[in-house]
């Protein structure tokens, strides 16, 4: 897909980086019938759950030392990549790709002081 848009050693190059991951998974959402526009729609609701799942995996994987990066690149939108993972792109679309493996170095420290809520909230009346 790569290197017909940019080439072939960009298409290399991202093949060589997507192989040296430890492990990758593609989250996907079913299509619903309703308008993903409308931001009451069922749609966008499963949307956001996909996305909230995701983001609850990421940070257990990390509690267990495990480093992730979840990418939304152009590829991962393409029919041809649905097609390449296994899955059908008229009835599901790409969430994103979530890399994992041991993180390189050491997780970051907590902050020493957390901000009160006051300076980090802001109430809109």
């Amino acid at each position: 897909i790569v290197a017909l848009k940019k080439g072939e050693e960009a298409g290399q190059k991202k093949l060589k980086r997507w192989l040296q991951m430890p492990g990758w998974l593609v989250v996907t959402c079913v299509k619903g019938d309703d308008d993903f526009n409308n931001p009451t729609s069922l749609a966008r609701e499963d949307y956001a759950a996909c996305c909230c799942a995701v983001q609850n995996l990421c940070l257990s994987l990390h509690s267990q030392g495990i480093g992730t990066k979840w990418t939304t690149g152009p590829v991962n939108f393409d029919d041809r990549f649905a097609e390449a993972v296994g899955f059908a792109p008229e009835k599901e679309f790409t969430v994103g790709t979530l890399w994992f493996g041991s993180a390189v170095g050491s997780s970051p420290s907590p902050p020493l002081k957390r901000l009160a809520v006051e300076g980090t909230f802001t109430k809109v009346e």
